[in-house]
């Protein structure tokens, strides 16, 4: 009940600070849309028995727009939905990416027009027509179905590849930007706040400090590699590095080439933000920083992660994974749930990043070494993942050497919320 208290607190504020013009014609579309959700009934039931079916995919953000697709897809090809004609709805300004969309939309039916997505989107209001996967990524407080499914997929090749033409266009974009030929480079991205100020009372835990990730660029440019960094023009600017190239700034910064990099990074760099599920959709390895929920690690068996601590204010003790999965805490997913009960998040320092980095890059080389003592630390952890959890049965790690250099993360104490 937590979350949802705290969601419609924010909802209340949020709709509070409406005019009421504006306020009065959201409520005269959501009339007309009862209206002729109504009065169209016998239509969308035919539309129904032939298969037709309204996908309610958050397109608003790229995150979702890459997850939610992908999971579709998997779940189809896994024998695990039925073949339907799946309708897709991208009404003007509502697509967070046009090139990431130009990938799925053979996969689906494709409505641009607005008229035809009230319609739509009415028609499917009472069920008949309609399919939602809000469970794959958006449940709050509860395990997320999308690692299931990726679970469920295992090792099979990535749904999305890039094509020739964007081959091509890539590498004389890659030259634009200052790359030489057959250089390689890892994408770098931290979340802040400027993308989506609306949202920004309630996710504020989730952002993180670019400059805490330069020693990781280092270690990049020292491995032989350049650094891309991702991301909106809101965000703060880096200062100018040899061989790192603020894309987030850079003049050439577009819709394709963001699906580009995303696609062709050695692995990304990341963290909360969901512009690295572009990344996992097409198969490419991502390296997470500052996670949260500290459950929620990542989706394919490549990716390692780190979380962000949790510090209880009034002990100023760091919560241990004990203490974070076995209670409530291993579940909130707003900024003021943290606060009411006087916990304090805290970001990677900039070291740890590096050594996410230094371990990610071994890995990939091949240069990895488990041994018996590593694989039962890795099992001992995973073992306090219990269903409800947020990335529950992900196939996905924390960095064996955050959990090295973080020994005091797997004691048993108990040091939990104050308020």
């Amino acid at each position: 009940m937590s979350h949802f208290f705290h969601r419609l607190r924010f909802e209340a504020q949020r709709i509070s600070r409406l005019p009421l013009q504006i306020l009065a014609g959201k409520a005269l579309v959501k009339l007309a849309g009862v209206v002729f959700g109504t009065a169209l009934l016998p239509i969308t039931t035919v539309l129904h028995l032939l298969g037709y079916r309204h996908v309610t995919f958050f397109t608003d953000r790229i995150g979702h727009l890459a997850l939610e697709p992908d999971c579709l897809l998997k779940e189809q090809a896994l024998g695990l939905l039925p073949q339907r004609k799946w309708i897709l709805l991208a009404p003007l300004k509502r697509i967070a990416n046009e090139h990431l969309l130009n990938y799925w939309e053979p996969h689906f039916i494709v409505l641009r027009s607005s008229l035809c997505c009230f319609l739509v989107d009415n028609m499917s209001r009472y069920g008949l027509m309609r399919h939602d996967i809000g469970h794959y990524i958006r449940k709050i407080g509860m395990t997320q179905d999308a690692f299931r499914i990726y679970e469920a997929w295992g090792d099979r090749s990535p749904l999305l590849k890039t094509n020739a033409e964007d081959e091509q266009w890539g590498t004389l974009m890659l030259r634009k930007l200052g790359l030489p030929d057959q250089a390689w480079f890892v994408c770098v991205h931290a979340r802040e706040g400027g993308y989506s100020p609306i949202d920004e009372t309630l996710h504020s835990y989730r952002n993180s400090n670019i400059e805490n990730t330069i020693p990781a660029m280092q270690e990049i440019i020292r491995r032989g590699g350049w650094v891309i960094r991702i991301g909106d023009p809101t965000q703060r600017k880096l200062p100018v590095m040899e061989k790192v190239i603020d894309y987030a700034h850079h003049p050439l910064k577009s819709d394709r080439l963001d699906i580009l990099l995303c696609a062709k990074t050695r692995f990304l760099l990341g963290n909360t933000s969901g512009i690295a599920l572009v990344s996992s959709a097409f198969g490419v390895p991502c390296a997470q920083t500052n996670m949260i929920p500290l459950g929620a690690l990542w989706f394919n068996a490549f990716d390692i992660s780190i979380p962000k601590l949790i510090r209880n204010k009034s002990s100023n003790k760091i919560l241990t994974i004990n203490d974070v999965l076995g209670s409530e805490i291993a579940t909130y997913q707003f900024s003021s749930q943290y606060k009411a009960c006087g916990l304090v998040v805290e970001e990677n320092n900039p070291e740890d990043i590096r050594c996410l980095t230094v371990e990610m890059l071994d890995q990939l080389e091949g240069k990895l070494t488990e041994s018996e003592h590593d694989l039962t630390l890795r099992l001992r952890v995973r073992a306090l993942f219990k269903q409800g959890h947020y990335a529950y049965k992900t196939r996905a790690n924390f960095s064996l050497t955050f959990l090295k250099n973080h020994p005091e993360l797997l004691q048993s104490h108990k040091t939990i919320a104050s308020g």
